[in-house]
């Protein structure tokens, strides 16, 4: 397994340090040491998760066959909603911009914590939870 610092995707970097479960603290790329933490409390699941996926795409989604989707989601990502983009955007959280027929939404500064500290929770609760192996032989 790759180490955090050569993966490209945050999807990785939580999925191999949810596999270590001797890092109990999150990656420094996501928070600073002493920043506070963004309410992600006030977010949907939806909301969370489309976040994720933009920090994911870097920083950017696009609107490709009617759908959202960050630049690095494959054929088996969900999609995100336009509502829950619109819902972003009017919470400060997206920026969109329309050229025609594509449309794109960059994280704003206030989107960026917010994802961070959802990218941050979802690590902690992966590292969190313990381990069940099965003895099955």
């Amino acid at each position: 397994m790759a180490i955090p610092q050569e993966m490209t995707t945050i999807q990785e970097k939580i999925g191999a340090i949810a596999s270590h479960s001797e890092l109990i603290s999150p990656p420094a790329s996501f928070l600073a040491p002493n920043e506070p933490r963004a309410p992600i409390s006030i977010l949907t699941p939806a909301k969370r998760a489309a976040l994720i996926a933009c920090l994911n795409g870097g920083g950017t989604l696009e609107k490709r066959r009617g759908v959202w989707t960050s630049s690095s989601a494959g054929l088996c990502d969900k999609r995100i909603s336009g509502v829950t983009v619109a819902d972003l955007g009017r919470d400060g959280m997206l920026s969109l911009t329309t050229l025609g027929r594509h449309a794109s939404a960059q994280l704003t500064t206030r989107g960026s914590w917010f994802a961070r500290t959802a990218a941050t929770e979802t690590v902690e609760q992966h590292t969190a939870q313990p381990k069940h192996y099965s003895s099955a032989r």
